[in-house]
């Protein structure tokens, strides 16, 4: 199997502190999405091509799904890479 050197991902910040930044958007997110109505269509406009395609809160929602889905995906098939275990584990 072949392997690319791969830099460290690195910060100057302290894992606490970009952990507990993560945990603000997560709050100030769902703050968002608790006030407002699927059907809202959204304050800002998202670059072409997907500007058109985010129509609403539902819309947006979903994307963030996808690519949260996709970017997991990603980062378990890179592990599998390093250590050839699957995301089953042991039967």
């Amino acid at each position: 199997m072949a392997r690319w050197p791969c830099p460290p991902l690195t910060t100057p910040r302290e894992a606490q502190v970009v952990f507990a930044f993560y945990d603000d958007q997560c709050r100030r997110s769902d703050a968002v999405i608790a006030r407002t109505p699927l059907c809202a269509p959204p304050q800002g406009r998202h670059p072409e091509p997907m500007g058109d395609e985010l129509a609403d809160l539902r819309g947006i929602i979903m994307h963030v799904i996808e690519e949260t889905a996709r970017h997991a995906g990603h980062l378990d098939i890179a592990r599998e890479l390093l250590d050839g275990r699957t995301g089953l584990g042991p039967r």
